[in-house]
């Protein structure tokens, strides 16, 4: 018993110094960790991902079309924002992220006919995923660039990956408008939040396979299609 007294004095003290001294590279691996950015090759279309107000994500769409590494555009459509409707009841008119997508591409010059556009609202990435692969198989589209935010790249990846059950080839491409920086995350306010709230999110997407497993064991055996995850 003194033994292991004794050893645990000892182990503990020499942990928490580990963690002190490695905290920073642990750190920075959690932020890199969040980045999935693929090697550029030419596409048959760049899908813009909602979620970002309309604008460096549609921008660097834009930019990658302009280069010529897809001759198409697609954009996808989240919900409406609390209180749309209220608005709308009230005659006022709002431009919604949509509305702004197409302005930022009407202002860089790219033609509507090479604009494909997800008419589904989704109130997830993993809903989102699901219409927009929807649209990539009716359109007959093999190879995709899916453009998000840099902390949201790999659970994008991943869920996209899941959902097209790998029949879709995705090169995953950050947009290099977004200023998080996963070498001092934890040094931003702004980017400390982005990485406790993607993590979260991945921890619900790791953990949706085991709850349909476990409904499916103790359950009638059906699946539902509808999502778990509630948010982009």
């Amino acid at each position: 018993m003194i033994g292991k007294l004794i050893r645990w004095l000892i182990v503990f003290p020499l942990l928490g110094l580990l963690l002190y001294v490695g905290h920073p590279f642990l750190l920075r691996a959690m932020g890199r960790y969040l980045i999935t950015e693929d090697r550029l090759q030419k596409a048959e279309a760049i899908a813009v991902l909602a979620g970002d107000g309309g604008v460096a994500r549609t921008l660097e769409a834009v930019r990658l079309y302009q280069d010529g590494y897809a001759p198409r555009i697609i954009l996808t459509h989240q919900r409406l924002p609390k209180g749309y409707e209220a608005l709308a009841r009230l005659g006022i008119t709002v431009p919604e992220e949509r509305n702004i997508q197409w302005m930022v591409l009407k202002a860089m010059r790219v033609p509507a006919t090479a604009v494909l556009q997800v008419s589904e609202r989704a109130d997830s990435t993993e809903s989102e995923m699901v219409y927009l692969v929807r649209l990539l198989k009716e359109h007959r589209i093999g190879t995709v660039i899916l453009v998000t935010n840099r902390s949201h790249s790999t659970r994008a990846s991943k869920i996209i990956a899941r959902v097209s059950r790998g029949t879709i080839t995705i090169i995953s491409r950050p947009t290099r408008y977004d200023t998080f920086d996963p070498e001092g995350w934890w040094r931003s306010r702004a980017d400390a939040k982005e990485v406790l709230l993607e993590y979260a999110k991945l921890l619900d997407y790791l953990v949706q396979p085991v709850g349909a497993g476990l409904t499916g064991w103790f359950g009638d055996g059906s699946s539902s299609t509808v999502p778990v995850e509630t948010t982009f």
